[in-house]
Parts: structure tokens; C-alpha cells; sequence
């Protein structure tokens, strides 16, 4: 469905109109970090939903905050404006540094790649990593964008989500991904992802890489973030998957813990040590 007509922005607008503008604006920023090589003004109208002059029109206003930029090729991306946001933020995530212990336990325990990530949907985040140090491991980098509904990390939170989130997830991804993605049966795994605390992602988003991921939640109960397990599928012991996912759920909880979140039994069982006393 093509959005309705735009006028031009103008700094400074407010009230419906300008909303529109910021969520169209968003919208074209988030399909360029999925495509950090560029896209063209027709594949990202295409994928974004809107017409080619609303997005030429959006993106030379955000060439002017350098927000996007056109590369050698004439394909348009995101610009250094987005670097300075990006570095602004993981510089104030706490997350980061509740995590970083509990990271280096976890891949000096598997000796293999570990993320941490956050949800930007329908995408999910690295914001941190550990390599491995085998010589065959899996390539990522911090700030790369993969699609949540592929991903351990994305299905940890999302199985841990409300279902307004998983549906918008849900409903992104297939005008992305294609129709390839069959939403029941998705539900289906994120329910039992929920059930035994971990997800996996076994091929999905990289032939030949196999991953265990957990969610982390924060002082309020709400998953916002998870941590993976990244393992060739040549050294993945499928057999193992159980003992795997329990590692993995364990580290996330410690994370959970620094973050203020306490489970049920936890706070029961502080309830009960403060009533006894």
C-alpha cells in the first residue's frame, strides 16, 4: 500500500503532519541499516511502502543532518550522522557493562563467539561480542543489523514479548523477507522458546553457523536484549543443544540480575528471608 501524498519537510513542523514525516524518515533509516551496501530510490520505496518522491524528498532532508549518504555507485546509505548516534548510545548502555563479565565467562567456557544484542524491529542489533578463538568462526561485527525472526537472540525476545511486538516483527519481516516466513508456525517455536528459556537459530540467518540465544530482562520484567552462542556448524553438537541453551539461559539471568530483575522465585524467596527476619 503507497503512502499518501507528502509535502515537503520543513524544520520545525509540528502536529500529524510532521509525525508522519519522523516515521517516514525512521522508516527509510531502518531499511538502509539493513542494507548497509546501499539501496536504490526504487528498491527502498518499494521496501519502505512509499512513493519514489516521498522518499527522494526524505532523503535529501536527511543528507543535510548527514544521516544518509549516495555512494560511488548511486545507491543511497546510511551517513556518518548515524556513527555519532550510534556511538552516543552504546556509550550510555549499562547493559554493556553488566554483560561484559558474564560475555567472557561464557566464551571462555564454549570457547566460542559470543553477542550481545538488542531489538531494533524488526531487526536485531550486536552491540557487543567476544570472537572465538578458533581459526573457523563466525564473521559479525558490532552495529550489524539481522533480521530478529532469523536469529536466536531476535526469537529470545520476542518469545518474551507482547504480542502486539511479535506481530509488528512479524508483519515487517514478511514484506522484507518475502512470503517465505510462516507466521503459525513462528508463534509455534516462540512458545516453546518461552517454555525452556533459549531459542536457536540452526542455519536460518548463515549456512554453515549455528547459535543458542537467551533473553535478558531488566528491572521491570521486560526482554530487552539477549546473548547468543555463535558455533560452526561443523563444531555443533546438536546432541547438546539442552546443555547448550542452559549455559546460555544461566548467563542471561546473571545479566538479568545486574539489571535489576529478580524471577518469581527470587523475590519470594527474598520475601520470605525479610519475613522470617
Amino acid at each position: 500500500m503507497q503512502d499518501a501524498p507528502d509535502t515537503e519537510v520543513k524544520a520545525g513542523r509540528r502536529g500529524p503532519e510532521g509525525l508522519r514525516a519522523l516515521d517516514r524518515a525512521t522508516s527509510i533509516l531502518y531499511t538502509l541499516a539493513a542494507h548497509p551496501d546501499g539501496m536504490s530510490l526504487a528498491d527502498l520505496s518499494r521496501e519502505t511502502g512509499l512513493t519514489m518522491p516521498t522518499v527522494h524528498r526524505m532523503l535529501a532532508a536527511l543528507r543535510t543532518k548527514e544521516l544518509v549518504r549516495e555512494t560511488s555507485g548511486g545507491l543511497h546509505a546510511l551517513g556518518l550522522g548515524t556513527l555519532v548516534l550510534a556511538g552516543a548510545f552504546l556509550d550510555g548502555v549499562e547493559l554493556r557493562r553488566e554483560a561484559t563479565a558474564h560475555l567472557a565467562s561464557l566464551n571462555a567456557s564454549t570457547n566460542e563467539t559470543v553477542h550481545l544484542g538488542t531489538l531494533a524491529s524488526p531487526h536485531m542489533v550486536y552491540i557487543d561480542k567476544i570472537d572465538s578463538s578458533h581459526p573457523v568462526r563466525m564473521f559479525s561485527q558490532v552495529g550489524a543489523v539481522m533480521p530478529a525472526v532469523r536469529t536466536a537472540m531476535g526469537k529470545a525476545i520476542l518469545a518474551n514479548s507482547s504480542d502486539e511486538t511479535v506481530e509488528r516483527v512479524l508483519e515487517d519481516s514478511v514484506r522484507q523477507l518475502g512470503s517465505g516466513l510462516d507466521a503459525d508456525q513462528f508463534r509455534e517455536e516462540l512458545g516453546r522458546d518461552r517454555e525452556r528459556g533459549y531459542s536457536t537459530d540452526l542455519e536460518e540467518n548463515e549456512r554453515g553457523i549455528c547459535c543458542v540465544g537467551a533473553p535478558i530482562f531488566d528491572s521491570t520484567g521486560r526482554a530487552v536484549a539477549a546473548i547468543s552462542v555463535s558455533t560452526p556448524t561443523e563444531r555443533f553438537d546438536f546432541e547438546r543443544i539442552d546443555a547448550l541453551g542452559a549455559a546460555v539461559r544461566g548467563a542471561a539471568q546473571e545479566i538479568s540480575r545486574g539489571l535489576g530483575h529478580l524471577t518469581a522465585d527470587e523475590a519470594r524467596r527474598i520475601r520470605d528471608i525479610a519475613v522470617r527476619e
